[in-house]
């Protein structure tokens, strides 16, 4: 008798259940999305408007703030700060990052990334022989 039989949790059941858990829906809320021709961050803001939020360019980094002054809730009061930065690569241009907020809360930076094709000639040198001046 196996120890999987016995066990009614084996490693099946297991690799079901993180399969699950890897695709449900909080998976997609914070990331990173890199491919060849964008780069996206997702970011879960929820709790926040949008004029609470700002985003820059700073020293090869986006950064994100999200900050609410002190509001009161059904505990008490309460104020929230978000603070994140995510390196730019080097193939993105600042001036073309671009975001956008979803329905769901989630804050979308976009920048598209530059496939640059660099060409270089190389000359071909040719030797002349002395056999062939004569």
């Amino acid at each position: 008798m196996s120890l999987t039989a016995c066990n009614p949790f084996g490693d099946e059941m297991v690799l079901r259940s993180v399969d699950w858990l890897e695709n449900f829906p909080w998976r997609q809320e914070n990331g990173l999305n890199i491919n060849r021709d964008k780069y996206e961050i997702n970011v879960n803001v929820k709790g926040f408007h949008p004029e609470e939020i700002t985003i820059k360019v700073v020293n090869g980094f986006i950064v994100v703030e999200a900050y609410h002054e002190e509001k009161r809730d059904e505990y008490g009061y309460i104020s929230k700060k978000i603070v994140r930065r995510f390196l730019l690569p080097d193939d993105c241009e600042q001036e073309k990052v671009e975001s956008r907020m979803t329905a769901d809360n989630i804050l979308i930076i976009r920048a598209p990334r530059e496939i640059v094709k660099h060409e270089t000639v190389i000359p071909v040198k040719h030797e002349i022989s002395m056999k062939s001046k004569l």
